[in-house]
């Protein structure tokens, strides 16, 4: 009788009794060749037995083999003979322990199979499937109030069931419950496998939780589904629709005794989490949030701006200095801001409130630059209109004579409302501003212009409507190439001027865009609209901030705290060149002092930069209207998708880019960022980082302007297949160049274990390859790394066999593409590149040891284990040869102690003809053990002029049978024959000739026709 049969008879005839505690058994499974039993916690594994009867057969013990743990449980595991699954019949299973008996009659053979299913943790559902007979494992189903979804391929390795059972323990599988299966209301979850089908009946999420918040910056708490498994699940952490961290929940003594759960609590460690931080259960998209994070600086001042608006600022000064000063007494000097659970607030909306802004005088402090200051005065003094717009033109004791000169002819002209000022003594920045302020009429605002700014017209009159567009607001900051947040086309690095367009036709496309005024952490004092109310209320910038630096922000958070805001006026663009009065050394060491001084005093200003940087409101307007200035410009894109890691690839790129083309014809180089995508426009001169979608709306928004869009495929790593999808779903054609075999050897380089190439055995090897993972990132197919491989090839087969053209830059790759994957029409073109202008080396006869060069990054592919290998058995036989790389190698401690292998350390390009001649080799070995595809190294070494000695494989060997200039060697790892070999080269290398280069490299139009050449040919 089972427990709960035996429960409901003593409570059906009122007797008391007690409930034992739970047995050792959880639960116990029949799989392909073995039994499988998992204990609940705390059990004692030696009290339980296992015995199995086949149909009528008397019953026999099963002896446990081994006790394992995974992921926090405890199992046990008894092998099964095969031979008792082959043919269709009935097994007996009992599971024995104190005082009770679990027995279990299960149906083996054709069609039947075992399905466990771990139960629902965060609204997603686990499990395993394993066939109870001779066939391969069945595609599983999940079913919902009956409706079935889409066949998944159990491909998650589970390592309970990695012994006995032929698929190794592959045997996982995994369901995202949809959204509307977790909308609270009860439904009906079971899995199917073939007509196995297994039903966890009604479920409806029950989340219980509780949270408690800490200072500064910790939470802890718990969290579990009632109606879920006791088993671990994930907390978590969302900012602007992206998880910023994970926990997992894990015991804790008190929630046990309170509820029964052995995995219910969690922490978040110190400064993982910051205000406007949701704290989430389940998937994305249709989890449940069960906290919200927000700072007491925020209410604080939420509070004061309340005073602030419907008031007079004058009235409510008082007590909002008071809120001011509790605040940094309660808050500041603790080093960081305490949390507390609160809804989030709303956004502020600012219309347009039709006011006419007072007058406003703008002062521009002067130092140095003369060129600089001529191109903003050129900018400014158009825009003052006297009694509506004056300037203050303040010379800080500037050393340039030309500067002081310029300035004196200036005030002579007596332009209509400018002032030129001279300080008897050099007072700084903020003493220069302070002293521009003290002059300011009554009820006058104040702009404060650098010297290295260029105004678009009517850049004044736009941030005084932007600054007045409704009560409350302090300053207004125009977007700028060099503003941080501010920037555009991105931020927050600074840039040159898009396409080199100047602030007026920049400023127009914003301006046109409509987008209204956007509140921002800070003002940033480039080019910084001040209001004369939050002037008085505030005052000038404190001295105490030196030379300069941090003080705008000092400022602006002070006049936060009083429940002022800022904006960025959307509208306007000022060009920016930045740190002219500084020399960047010198710029950088005041900027790290003031910025740690800054955060001292003000610990939640960090956050709130790197808040405004994720949520990134300002990203539609800089994206539409970047499309809008690309399209003015372009008509035709061509965009390299490709890593961002350098290396070859990212090299090959760069000539592209180099190569001479149509002025409206404009390359872009993407590659991963994060979650994002990092996109660099040659012509444009422009960097920008997108979210996927964003490169989408980009891309068809240039198409609906009539630019001309191809896509050319370098590297699929580190991009999501959904991107990889979009991007060559056949909408754009595209070409792929093969750089390296990285779409059917995910370890890229075809080299084994042994790091050594591995002679391409079948798929179905490769497999053993990548079992612990690779080193390369393939994204969200990462996880298919281990398994068959099938999805993963399936995916990379369909993008090269929809390509528009494939290339190779050797014959020898576009063969091994060509026999492993059947793809024909290869092009075969090298990459486009030319010779440097480097005179020949003159070949001379030479006696001692054989000088050998390797040249590059010298890693595992490379050859880095070999080349150690080499000299360690030269050192040690005596061997008459030395090594010098120049470059860097993988394990630089390992060849501290090789007495012949010398290494430089990484190189710029252009300095290797000079490291070579100081190195004075008899030839550079190329020791890649992998097949090369190209090798710009040898095409490098060449143009210095030195013969080159590498393996018979791949592409050098391929461009040196071809056109001469080296030696192969047999393709080995017997040092003791390379030894020889690379002894006796020297002499053998005498008489070489050097191949000379292209002296000029192909226009982008003669490489694009010599590729249709080459296919054509190929086909």
């Amino acid at each position: 009788m089972t427990i709960l049969k035996r429960a409901r008879r003593l409570a059906e005839t009122g007797r008391q009794w007690f409930v034992p505690p739970p047995g050792p058994v959880a639960w116990g499974r029949l799989y392909n060749c073995g039994v499988l039993v998992a204990l609940n916690p705390e059990a004692e594994a030696d009290r339980v037995g296992l015995t199995l009867a086949r149909d009528g057969e008397r019953e026999h013990d099963l002896p446990i083999e081994r006790r394992l743990t995974e992921n926090g449980t405890t199992y046990l595991h008894a092998a099964l003979d095969p031979a008792l699954l082959a043919a269709p019949g009935s097994l007996r299973l009992t599971v024995t322990e104190p005082g009770r008996a679990d027995q279990q009659r299960i149906a083996v053979g054709p069609g039947r199979h075992t399905l466990h299913l771990d139960g629902i943790v965060g609204g997603v559902l686990d499990g395993w499937v394993s066939s109870l007979s001779v066939e391969p494992l069945p595609a599983v189903r999940l079913v919902i109030d009956g409706l079935e979804g889409e066949p998944v391929r159990p491909d998650i390795y589970r390592p309970e069931l990695r012994f006995g059972g032929r698929e190794g323990g592959w045997n996982g599988f995994s369901f995202t419950l949809p959204p509307w299966a977790l909308d609270g209301q009860p439904h009906t979850i079971a899995v199917r496998a073939g007509d196995t089908e297994v039903s966890l009946g009604s479920y409806a999420p029950r989340l219980r939780a509780s949270l408690h918040v800490e200072a500064p910056s910790r939470v802890t708490g718990w969290v579990f589904d009632d109606a879920g498994p006791d088993r671990p699940g994930l907390v978590r952490a969302v900012r602007f629709g992206e998880d910023v961290a994970q926990v997992e929940t894990h015991p804790r003594p008190d929630l046990l005794e309170r509820f029964g759960r052995h995995s219910a609590a969690f922490a978040f460690p110190p400064g993982a989490l910051k205000p406007g931080t949701d704290l989430a259960v389940g998937p994305v998209g249709a989890g449940e949030v069960i906290g919200h994070l927000r700072g007491t600086i925020e209410l604080a001042r939420a509070e004061a701006r309340a005073l602030l608006l419907p008031n007079a600022p004058s009235t409510t000064l008082t007590e909002r200095r008071r809120l001011r000063d509790r605040l940094v007494a309660a808050v500041r000097p603790g080093g960081g801001a305490r949390l507390v659970l609160a809804e989030p607030a709303a956004p502020e909306i600012l219309p347009e409130s039709g006011r006419t802004p007072p007058p406003a005088c703008a002062i521009v402090p002067v130092y140095k630059g003369l060129a600089d200051l001529e191109a903003c005065l050129a900018s400014l003094l158009p825009q003052l209109v006297p009694g509506r717009m004056r300037a203050l033109v303040i010379d800080d004791a500037s050393p340039d004579q030309d500067v002081t000169r310029y300035l004196d002819d200036l005030a002579a002209a007596q332009h209509p409302g400018l002032t030129v000022l001279r300080n008897r003594e050099n007072l700084g920045f903020i003493g220069t501003v302070n002293g521009g302020l003290a002059l300011l009429e009554p009820g006058e605002d104040c702009i404060l212009v650098n010297a290295d700014t260029v105004l678009a017209p009517r850049a004044l009159e736009k941030l005084g409507l932007a600054c007045h567009r409704g009560p409350g607001i302090a300053s207004a900051t125009p977007l700028s190439n060099n503003a941080t947040i501010l920037g555009f086309p991105d931020m927050p690095e600074a840039q040159g001027p898009l396409l080199g367009l100047g602030p007026a036709a920049i400023d127009a496309a914003l301006e046109a865009a409509g987008a209204p005024p956007v509140t921002i952490p800070t003002g940033i004092g480039f080019c910084l609209y001040m209001n004369r109310q939050a002037l008085d209320e505030v005052g000038g910038f404190s001295p105490e901030w030196g030379r300069g630096y941090c003080e705008e922000v000092d400022w602006c958070l002070t006049a936060r705290d009083l429940g002022w805001i800022h904006v960025a006026a959307t509208d306007t663009y000022v060009e920016h060149e930045g740190s002219v009065s500084f020399g960047r050394a010198e710029r950088l060491a005041i900027l790290e002092q003031n910025h740690a001084r800054l955060v001292a005093l003000y610990p939640e200003y960090q956050d709130e930069v790197d808040a405004f940087l994720a949520a990134d409101p300002l990203r539609p307007l800089r994206l539409s209207v970047l499309g809008t200035l690309l399209a003015g410009s372009i008509r035709r894109l061509t965009l390299h998708v490709g890593h961002g890691f350098g290396g070859g690839a990212t090299r090959y790129v760069d000539q592209i880019r180099g190569l001479a083309r149509a002025e409206d014809h404009e390359i872009g180089y993407l590659a991963p960022a994060g979650k994002r995508l990092a996109l660099a426009l040659d012509a444009a001169r422009a960097e920008v980082t997108l979210r996927p979608d964003d490169l989408f709306t980009l891309i068809e928004a240039l198409e609906q302007a009539g630019v001309a869009v191809d896509l050319h495929l370098n590297a699929r790593f580190g991009y999501e297949s959904g991107v990889l999808d979009r991007l060559f779903s056949g909408r754009w054609p595209y070409a792929v160049t093969l750089h390296d075999f990285q779409w059917y050897c995910p370890k890229v380089h075809l080299v084994d274990g042994r790091n050594f190439y591995c002679e391409e055995p079948p798929a179905e090897i490769c497999r053993h390859c990548t079992v612990r993972g690779v080193a390369y990132d393939y994204a969200d197919q990462n996880a298919l790394m281990g398994g068959g491989l099938d999805g993963w090839l399936a995916t990379n087969e369909r993008i090269l066999r929809g390509a528009r053209r494939l290339v190779a830059p050797s014959r020898d790759t576009a063969e091994r593409y060509a026999r492993r994957l059947g793809l024909t029409g290869i092009a075969v073109v090298p990459h486009p590149e030319a010779a440097s202008p480097v005179p020949a080396q003159p070949h001379r006869a030479r006696s001692g040891a054989v000088r050998v060069a390797l040249v590059g990054g010298i890693g595992p592919h490379k050859g880095f284990e070999l080349v150690v290998a080499l000299a360690e058995r030269a050192a040690r036989e005596r061997r008459p040869i030395a090594f010098t790389v120049i470059g860097s190698v993988s394990d630089r401690s390992r060849v501290e102690a090789v007495p012949n292998l010398t290494v430089t350390g990484a190189y710029d390009p252009k300095d290797l003809p000079r490291l070579l001649a100081e190195a004075d080799p008899d030839y550079v070995f190329l020791s890649s053990v992998w097949p090369e595809t190209y090798s710009y190294v040898l095409s490098e070494v060449w143009a210095a002029g030195y013969p080159v000695v590498t393996f018979d494989i791949g592409a050098p060997a391929e461009r040196i049978r071809a056109e001469g200039g080296g030696l192969l060697l047999p393709f080995s790892r017997d040092t003791a024959l390379l030894l020889d070999a690379l002894v006796a080269a020297r002499g053998q290398l005498a008489e070489v000739a050097i191949p000379r280069l292209p002296a000029a490299a192909p226009s982008l139009a003669g490489y694009e026709a010599a590729i249709e050449a080459a296919a054509r040919e190929g086909a």
